[in-house]
């Protein structure tokens, strides 16, 4: 049959739908990161501060590229139905019956149109790899500045691994606690609740005074239930918080400091694994509209060696290839339209606890 399985296509673009989500939080957190300074302020902080910064443009450049290129990869589902449902119109009509008839139609309506989709989805990809490799370029870079930190504090390392494994857990639970959008969702019009959760990270000083040194926010996705219920519901996440604020008192302030960059290290490793995520799918649905090509080129030598329209299978069960392609064409607009809430914001101190 000339369409795919609907369930087939409606995952592949769920697929990409969630890596799409994950890689905006992203974006815009590395966008919001504050780092502060401290008294003392060491030259190795400063580059730190340098290249988050950096990290913060690369986030910037991919929200702004973003809707172009998700778009894209949703209008040829759109174009390819509309394309697909005139053709099964003029058969249904009666106006093309003939196996030069049917050649003609599909060698000018159907292939062009999945030519393009095979190479604006391939495209898609390439732009996706570079947005990663402006990502990826900053990585190295500011690893090293923060090993810099940790290299300088070697004698009280202990504490910082502590400290910045109970972060690390902390960053963590908070991913655990998202939900990610089903086709289910999609289909239903079922709307997800978007929290904003950010994280304050303050350095205690000498004599047990505050600062604040480092804010991270992002973007949580729910469905159903609230963030801000399933948060205050989970007791892991107020144990952390505590033990947190206890091991600060251990360590100086540098310590502190050093120990908390970790987020921000674990944010890039976050936004890599998510942009690897969506390498994989986008030439999966490529590969669809490549196999649909494959099928109808086949068709229409088929058509051409003498098949008769009239018993052909592929012919025969347009009608039903049409009807999936509508379908699969309502999931992808239903996308966009996907209902959103905003759920009551989250606020994570651990030196004030929930």
């Amino acid at each position: 049959m000339l369409a795919p399985a609907i369930n087939t296509a409606n995952d592949l673009m769920t697929q990409a739908l969630n890596e799409i989500v994950r890689l905006d939080k992203y974006a815009n957190a590395a966008d919001n990161i504050v780092i502060g300074k401290l008294p003392e302020d060491p030259e190795w902080l400063a580059s730190v501060r340098s290249r988050t910064a950096a990290l913060g443009d690369a986030g910037v450049a991919w929200m702004m590229e973003k809707p172009e290129l998700w778009s894209t990869v949703l209008v040829q589902f759109t174009n390819y139905a509309t394309a697909f449902a005139g053709v099964a119109q003029l058969a249904q009509g009666g106006k093309v019956g003939t196996a030069a008839q049917w050649v003609d139609l599909l060698n000018q309506v159907l292939l062009p149109q999945l030519a393009q989709a095979v190479a604006q989805t391939n495209a898609v990809d390439v732009r996706v790899q570079k947005a990663l490799q402006r990502f990826s370029s900053i990585q190295p870079l500011l690893e090293a500045s923060i090993n810099e930190g940790w290299n300088e504090l070697e004698h009280e390392e202990q504490q910082m691994v502590k400290l910045a494994a109970e972060l690390t857990h902390l960053q963590d639970k908070v991913a655990s606690l998202e939900s990610s959008i089903t086709s289910g969702v999609i289909s239903s019009g079922q709307g997800v609740i978007t929290t904003s959760v950010k994280t304050i990270y303050s350095i205690v000083a000498e004599g047990g005074a505050a600062f604040s040194f480092l804010s991270l926010g992002v973007s949580v996705i729910t469905v159903g239930k609230s963030y801000y219920d399933l948060i205050t519901a989970t007791n892991d996440i107020a144990d952390t918080l505590l033990e947190i604020a206890a091991l600060q008192l251990k360590a100086s302030e540098e310590a502190q400091a050093a120990a908390g960059t970790k987020l921000v290290l674990q944010l890039v490793y976050n936004l890599e694994k998510s942009f690897l995520a969506i390498q994989d799918v986008l030439p999966q649905i490529a590969a669809m509209w490549g196999a649909e090509q494959e099928k109808v080129q086949s068709a229409v030598e088929a058509l051409q060696s003498g098949a008769n329209p009239q018993t052909f299978f592929e012919i025969y069960s347009f009608p039903t290839a049409n009807a999936n392609w509508q379908a699969i064409n309502d999931f992808a607009m239903a996308i966009p339209s996907i209902k959103r809430e905003v759920g009551k914001p989250v606020l994570l101190n651990p030196l004030d606890p929930i």
